[in-house]
């Protein structure tokens, strides 16, 4: 069941990396909000149903050596590179098994945390029952589920386009030609039609779209023919037979994100304990293509909305910086720039210190207790006699910032260090992808992209053996080398300063690849 006619998984093989909106630890905050008691990330269990070659687990496994990680795959490809990455790495908490999903079964034991990414549309309708069912058979009483599909009502317009990359290869095998067909097809079609049309629109935004997706990502996912999308109450309905039921979304605060004006006011408009509706809702008002889905078991209880809330058990973190700008209406505020573009004017002193100390901790986090006391310190020129009423000002302050999606917070310190040691130590997994990828995974389990072949090399060099003199010398070694090999080095230095390595080495910090 597993040759190339009937796995174009094991034909093509799909990029495989590290999802950080999967990441148990995530997770198991998104369910401590909701009033759950999630399995620590220390002792948890975790499968991943389609783990592919294992970019999503590896990593968890490497940072989480108390857990136990389980990955299935139908593409025996896939497992055997995902086998052969773990064993390089000397990784004996995860194993991997080329297994159908419809095999699956309790044998697997039970699980704190069950993964589904990029699975659910792109399998036919008994897979889809099957993992719903392994949802209900296999998750532990306070286990959370993610299962990742292309949502309606954005899709339709998606769809718009697959029609006529699908019509188009119909008659074509080979995943090559089918993809340089499909591309050929939606740029010949998109501008033979009517550009001031709703259709000839929709076409021609879908074809800009697909000129940046990769080869491989659009054979699966628009040229399956047997793809679809799901609106989230059939998601829901799927559920609730095997017990289940919606917990958030993977998203979580940021329910009401591209809501705006009107659309906004339509959702404050529905009750906080119709959380099917406003989120269906929000689904209709902005167009979403694309749901990460949690649930948990139908007789938990939990906790809708903000009332019972409180950052006090949280670790801390947000991608911010000051920036220079004066407003003469509001004098005393700070303006800070966050990494989505978003600029905020802060005049509450304690929160000005606490958004300045996140930003220099960055891409670190600070315990809630330890943040606030530091804010408070911070701005004690600027506070009134009440310490009490300060700290809570500044917790409506941050709880403000949290919900509007510019703050995260997490049960667990993320487990790396910004602090840069007389040897310093990048993640052995960062390390490894560095000799062949220009992409690796971070700390805070996300992939992210090495600006070129000098920096790749300098990320290999930090096994925590070379201080920073020696990573200089070596650097140099590796440079002199490549302009001596007769290659085309012409964008490679010659040589390498003092102050370019120290440059790196903020610059790996910054990308949270340093281990703690």
């Amino acid at each position: 069941m597993n040759d190339l006619a009937t796995n174009p998984y094991d034909a093509v093989a799909y990029p495989g990396h590290a999802f950080s909106q999967t990441h148990p630890a995530h997770l198991a905050t998104i369910a401590h909000v909701h009033g759950m008691t999630p399995a620590p990330t220390t002792a948890m269990r975790v499968l991943e149903l389609g783990c592919g070659s294992g970019g999503n687990l590896i990593p968890m496994a490497l940072q989480c050596p108390g857990a136990e990680l389980v990955g299935i795959d139908l593409s025996g490809r896939a497992i055997a590179r995902a086998k052969a990455e773990a064993a390089e790495l000397g990784l004996s908490n995860v194993s991997f098994h080329h297994l159908d999903i419809m095999a699956a079964s309790a044998a697997l034991g039970r699980f704190d945390y069950i993964l589904v990414h990029g699975v659910y549309s792109w399998v036919p309708q008994m897979v889809r029952e099957r993992i719903m069912a392994l949802f209900g058979e296999l998750l532990t009483p306070q286990g959370i589920a993610y299962v990742s599909y292309n949502a309606l009502p954005g899709c339709r317009m998606r769809d718009l386009a697959r029609d006529v990359m699908l019509f188009e290869t119909r008659d074509i095998d080979d995943p090559i030609e089918k993809v340089r067909a499909a591309r050929a097809a939606i740029k010949r079609f998109a501008e033979a039609t009517d550009a001031e049309t709703f259709y000839g629109a929709a076409l021609r935004e879908r074809m800009k779209q697909i000129e940046d997706i990769a080869d491989n990502v659009l054979y699966h996912d628009d040229l399956n023919p047997g793809a679809r999308a799901f609106a989230l109450h059939e998601v829901l309905a799927a559920a609730e037979p095997h017990g289940l039921q919606f917990l958030a979304e993977a998203s979580f605060p940021n329910n009401f994100g591209g809501a705006r004006g009107p659309a906004q006011q339509v959702l404050n408009e529905i009750p906080i304990t119709e959380s099917l509706r406003q989120e269906q809702s929000l689904d209709l008002l902005i167009g979403r293509c694309f749901r990460q889905t949690l649930l948990c078991r139908a007789d938990v209880a939990l906790h809708r909305g903000f009332s019972r809330f409180s950052l006090t058990p949280y670790h801390l973190a947000a991608n911010v910086q000051e920036i220079v700008e004066k407003d003469e209406k509001r004098p005393d505020a700070v303006n800070f720039l966050f990494a989505d573009g978003v600029r905020l004017a802060i005049d509450l002193p304690a929160a000005i210190a606490a958004l300045r100390a996140l930003g220099k901790a960055w891409p670190g986090s600070i315990a809630h207790d330890e943040l606030a006391a530091l804010a408070l310190r911070e701005a004690r020129d600027s506070l009134g006699p009440d310490s009490e009423r300060e700290a809570g000002r500044l917790d409506e302050a941050l709880t403000a910032i949290y919900r509007a999606g510019l703050l995260e917070i997490n049960l667990e310190p993320h487990r790396l260090t910004t602090l840069i040691s007389e040897r310093p130590l990048a993640s052995l997994l960062a390390r490894r992808q560095a000799l062949s990828s220009h992409e690796v995974t971070d700390l805070r389990h996300r992939a992210v992209a090495l600006d070129g072949v000098v920096v790749r090399k300098f990320v290999s060099l930090l096994d925590g053996t070379r201080t920073p003199a020696m990573l200089l010398d070596e650097v140099n070694a590796f440079l002199a080398e490549a302009h001596a090999s007769g290659r085309d080095v012409s964008s490679l230095p010659k040589r390498a300063t003092a102050e370019e390595v120290d440059l790196h080495l903020k610059d790996v910090a910054r990308l949270a690849l340093l281990a703690g």
